[in-house]
């Protein structure tokens, strides 16, 4: 009976141990940093298998990188296994565990073992002498990290609506290639993050020994909601990391990962991929309300330092004429709540909405901006333009302040010019109505018997001729005693050359104009037409740029008019912003070989960090590729 025990337990054992080799997985290496991955292989012996989905740990990512089978002869018996691949990558430093995997092997479940191992930190390169480089961990906050976002610091007390300078910096390993996936956002909603449109600025720094190269977005907080709040900023980007170790595949070689520590473009070496979110750390704020005691009437909003300057033109002018002011308020803080300054006394005055022009300064809430209003003096007994005054609350004192300016001497003066041009008017038709008058008298006859037309003729002589007066003392011209040429008829305007001449180049300008407005209506009915004109000449401005750059020889200036010159080009076709255009979108919309993704992928990479640079050849092909890929999309 013992016997038969423990027979039935050895082979229960057996049993237990024939399942357990039927599957296995191992990692490979049990430990690295987190700018490397390791190697999880899944492995099912003698058996037609399923694996299931891969258990989800927090801080890992599982990419599937292919599978391979073996068969081998041992004893004059077959024995088969297959084994699938995964890549595994860590956001962060630490120690991990993967789970038991299940998998489904003839209907039986089967679980694997669970494996533990340890992340480490990203490990620096930084040159020595001789030209070798050794590896430097780094020491600070962003230990192990390989890209970190820090703001400038902020005071921590603010008004509601006023204007916090700050700067954002973005800061990726030197070597590595990064391409951005968002602009700074912000993690709050008791503030307002403005930051210009323009493009980041790119430096390098060395923090803790180790290099970095950094991208710069200047900008502004505003709080909007009364209370304490903790904001954050965040920038999403994506890294393409090569694998610096050379592994081995499951049947010998290295099917999947290369030695090369950078990709090159023409190798066309694969890298991974890896997405990102970086964020700052929390700022503690709090937002203060503008006080109500001794708040100006005329304040707008304004938050700041300013200060004002005012100019009139003309100050000498006649009553009702207008007079241009121009306001200039200057300084730093909130601007789109500056308003124009308003006059302190407006008795006696007409005054007309005013225009303004803003103007940047050189950082960022600084600036100027001018305002111009017409006035008018409605009484003459002015003598000064009142003083204007503009009123902002000043953080720094904690109270509101009001500018004023000083009182602009005037002269007021009657229009002398309007009553002299009454004069003569006047007098001129008097002097008509005379002229009439004697010709009139003239042509009627003098009651001698001259005929009525001789007298007409002496009273059209006497207005055109003046000078000889008659017996009744008026400016007469004498009688002609010449009749001058005559011409035996009028010729008809229509038979004359020049008319004709004239008609026949007005028929044909007016021929012109009507098929150059039809061509533009049909040119206006067709955009897709429009469209393809405006791509073309694009294409050529881009192409020129492009020359341009590369005979510079700079690698990051030449890779970032060529990303642009893709994004204007698909932004077209596509109907979308350019610059909001990223190599996410090609991938989803376009074939996945499409060469332009390569081409993409290449510039955007390299547009901020540049790892090696491009030869000369090397701009050559690429520009002639990417000449190719954008002319097929005409």
């Amino acid at each position: 009976m013992v016997l038969w025990l423990l027979l039935a337990i050895l082979g229960a054992a057996t049993v237990s141990h024939a399942a357990a080799s039927m599957v296995s997985a191992s990692l490979d290496p049990r430990s690295f940093s987190v700018d490397q991955a390791a190697t999880l292989t899944i492995t099912i012996n003698d058996g037609d298998g399923t694996i299931g989905e891969l258990p989800q740990v927090d801080g890992l990512d599982f990419e599937r990188r292919g599978q391979s089978s073996q068969h081998q002869w041992m004893n004059g018996s077959l024995s088969s296994s297959v084994s699938t691949i995964y890549q595994v990558q860590a956001f962060r430093p630490g120690s991990y565990t993967i789970p038991s995997i299940s998998i489904t092997v003839d209907g039986k479940q089967l679980q694997t073992e669970a494996i533990a191992f340890e992340v480490t930190p990203a490990a620096a390169v930084v040159p020595q002498q001789g030209g070798g480089v050794a590896p430097l961990p780094l020491t600070g906050d962003e230990a192990g990290q390989l890209a970190f976002l820090r703001v400038t610091s902020v005071k921590g007390k603010s008004y509601v609506g006023e204007v916090l300078p700050l700067e954002i910096k973005a800061y990726f390993r030197r070597g590595l290639r990064a391409s951005l996936n968002s602009q700074p956002r912000l993690n709050g909603d008791g503030f307002v993050l403005t930051q210009s449109n323009k493009e980041p600025a790119q430096t390098e720094e060395v923090v803790d020994n180790v290099p970095y190269a950094v991208l710069t977005w200047p900008g502004t907080l505003s709080g909007i909601k009364e209370g304490r709040q903790n904001v954050s900023i965040t920038i999403e980007a994506t890294l393409l990391l090569p694998d610096k170790r050379r592994r081995s595949a499951p049947l010998g070689g290295d099917p999947f990962f290369g030695n090369d520590i950078f990709a090159d473009f023409f190798n066309q070496q694969q890298l991974q991929e890896k997405k990102i979110q970086i964020v700052s750390k929390d700022m503690a704020l709090q937002v203060l309300p503008l006080p109500t005691e001794g708040k100006p009437a005329d304040f707008s909003g304004a938050i700041g330092k300013f200060d004002l300057q005012v100019k009139a033109q003309p100050t000498e002018v006649g009553l009702g004429d207008p007079i241009t002011l121009t306001m200039t308020v200057q300084g730093t803080g909130n601007f789109d709540r500056v308003d124009a300054p308003v006059l302190s006394r407006t008795e006696g005055w007409k005054s007309y909405s005013p225009s303004s022009k803003m103007t940047a300064g050189a950082r960022v809430g600084q600036g100027s901006k001018v305002f111009e209003q017409a006035i008018v003096a409605k009484d003459m007994d002015k003598t000064t333009i009142p003083p204007l005054s503009f009123s902002f609350f000043d953080p720094e004192a904690g109270k509101y302040q009001t500018l004023r300016s000083d009182p602009i001497p005037l002269r007021v003066t009657k229009d002398e010019n309007a009553g002299k041009n009454e004069q003569l008017s006047s007098g001129a038709n008097g002097q008509g109505a005379s002229n009439n008058t004697t010709a009139k008298d003239a042509g009627s006859g003098d009651g001698q018997g001259r005929p009525d037309g001789a007298g007409a003729r002496a009273g059209e002589n006497g207005a055109g001729q003046a000078g000889h007066p008659d017996a009744s003392g008026m400016n007469l011209a004498p009688l002609h005693s010449q009749l001058g040429s005559l011409q035996q008829g009028l010729l008809p305007l229509a038979s004359r050359t020049s008319f004709q001449i004239v008609a026949l180049i007005s028929f044909l300008l007016l021929v012109a104009v009507i098929s150059l407005k039809i061509r533009a209506r049909r040119l206006a009915n067709n955009p897709a037409l429009c469209r393809h004109r405006e791509m073309v000449q694009l294409l050529e401005y881009s192409l020129r740029e492009i020359e341009k750059s590369r005979q510079q020889g700079n690698t990051q200036d030449f890779l970032a008019v060529c990303r642009k010159a893709m994004q204007e080009q698909l932004g077209f076709i596509w109907q979308t912003e350019p610059g909001a255009i990223t190599l996410a979108d090609l991938r989803q919309r376009l074939a996945p070989d499409a060469e332009l993704i390569t081409l993409f992928a290449t510039a955007e990479s390299g547009a901020y960090v540049v790892e090696s640079p491009l030869s000369r050849q090397e701009m050559v092909e690429y520009a002639g590729k990417l000449e190719r890929e954008l002319r097929q999309l005409q």
